[in-house]
Order: C-alpha cells, then structure tokens, then sequence
C-alpha cells in the first residue's frame, strides 16, 4: 500500500512544495535563490548549519546513503526543519540584540508571513535524488552555465579550490566519485597529476551529467531548467518562468546581476593550457549544451 506523504510543519506552516535550486559552482543558483527569496512570503536558505554538513555527508559519500532511503529521508526533513525556523536570531527582518530567553526559540513575528521555503545550499545537487524522497512533493531548478565560465570563477574562488588540496579527495574510499567527477579506474588513476583547471572542470562535467539524469526522472511540473546566460536581457522572461513553475511572484529585477563577469569572461580569464585543459576534461558536454 501507498504510504501518505509526509507532512512536514515549520514556524506552524506546512511545508507545500519546497523549491531547491540546484546547480555546478558558480552557476548562478545564488542569483535565482536570491530572487526566490525576495519574492512575497518565501523563505529560502542556504548554507544552513543543520544543513551543510549533511548535503556534504552525502555528496562526498554517497554510498552512505544507500539502502538507507527512510534514515536519508528523515535525516534531510529534520535538518531543513531546523534551517527554516524563524526566530528573533535566526531571521534576518528582526533587529537583533538581546531577546528574553522565554522567547529566543519561539517563531519570530515574521515567522506567521512565511508560507513557502526552499533550499540552494552549495552542492545541493548531489542530493537531489535523497531530497525527492524526503520530500514528495518538492520542486527543483536547476541552473547551467558555460563550463569554461564556471571553472574561471572556480580558479579566483579560495572555498572552491579547498576541494582540491591533498587528502580532501576520497577517491579511494568512494567510487565513482561524482562529487569530484571520476567515473572510471583510468580517470583515478589520472586525477593527482592533472591541473587545478581539468580538476574544476570535471566538477562541473559531473555536475551537468547528474542535471542530465534528473531531467530524464522528474517530469516537467517538478523540473525546470535555467540557462545562465539567457538570464542576461531575458530576465522578465525567465522571471515568469520561475513564477509560473513555483506559484510565487518573482520580480525580474532580483535577477539582474551587474557584478558579473558575464558570459565568455573565461576567454580573458583562462590562459591557453587551461582552455586546453578544461576542454579535454569535459569537451563532450560543452559541446552538447551548446558552449564549444
């Protein structure tokens, strides 16, 4: 039999319909996250404590999860139950400064505003398959960028880079390795000698491969797809998208990023070595998505 969905209360709001906004590193996802965010009575998170280290328990170690759909589950609910409470210190509309005690867990005044939540945590992706079971009902965007464009913002990005010190890659322990892109005994074997670069660059390679395969599982009422560079001049379109897709009244104007390097900044970005080397690492997708 059926089991019923689980009803998941936040702040004494049911949470309908999350919307988790997925992409590569430096894909734009906290653009569309930051529009979410701003539109009427929506609640979006990111980074979370109760929620990054789970997201990276299961990107890094994805094998952990397996067999363990409900204890996954539970744990994802739990953790975003936590990240969407809205107290005086965790909400960022209240003034801050000393709250009696009687009233520092307690829903903040704004908590009663709050009717929808949603999630773009860095590297949430790779938990999207465990997301779709904890939450039945969720809804997912999902961002793509010009690889080359990513893997430059990556190389200026000293959390990006962290991921590649020696020890941080377990690629022993677990593989494949979506997480850091090895999907062969011969890329392994590969992996320490290759540059900082093809390493990014595989990071992103996995991270639209895994996009792929999400597109081919939730149908188009529980997916869509961004292109981050129809974003710039098509903003009031893919501010109705958005709206359309999440039920929320997205201003067009949240999408318009004026610090961006924009698309094809990689060009005066990546010296010749590392275009050469980005592309040997993901050529086949660039060129199916339309970048080479």
């Amino acid at each position: 039999m059926k089991q019923p969905p689980y009803i998941l209360v936040v702040n004494g709001t049911k949470v309908r319909r999350p919307v988790f906004v997925l992409g590569a590193p430096h894909s734009g996802v906290d653009l569309v996250a930051r529009a979410l965010g701003r539109a009427p009575g929506f609640l979006v998170t990111a980074g979370r404590p109760s929620v990054l280290p789970a997201v990276y328990a299961f990107a890094r170690r994805p094998s952990i999860a397996e067999g363990r759909e409900s204890g996954t589950a539970a744990l994802l609910r739990d953790a975003f139950a936590e990240a969407w409470q809205l107290t005086p210190h965790t909400c960022a509309r209240c003034p801050g400064g000393p709250v009696a005690a009687r009233d520092a867990a307690e829903p903040c005044r704004h908590a009663g505003e709050t009717t929808r939540f949603g999630d773009a945590s860095p590297d949430l992706l790779y938990s999207a398959a465990a997301l779709t079971t904890a939450f039945g009902d969720a809804a997912f965007v999902q961002i793509i960028r010009d690889g080359r464009d990513v893997v430059a913002d990556m190389l200026d990005d000293e959390h990006s880079l962290i991921w590649f010190r020696p020890g941080m890659a377990n690629l022993e322990h677990e593989f494949p390795n979506p997480f850091f892109g090895i999907e062969s005994e011969q890329e392994r074997d590969d992996y320490p000698r290759l540059s900082v670069a093809a390493k990014c660059a595989l990071r992103w390679r996995s991270a639209v491969r895994l996009s792929a395969r999400l597109r081919g599982v939730l149908g188009a009422e529980r997916l869509m797809t961004l292109r981050y560079e129809e974003l710039s001049g098509g903003e009031v379109e893919a501010a109705e998208r958005l709206s359309s897709f999440t039920g929320a009244r997205i201003s067009a104007v949240e999408l318009v990023r004026p610090d961006s390097d924009g698309a094809g900044s990689w060009r005066s970005r990546l010296g010749s070595e590392q275009c050469a080397d980005v592309h040997a690492a993901a050529q086949t997708e660039l060129s199916r998505l339309g970048y080479a």
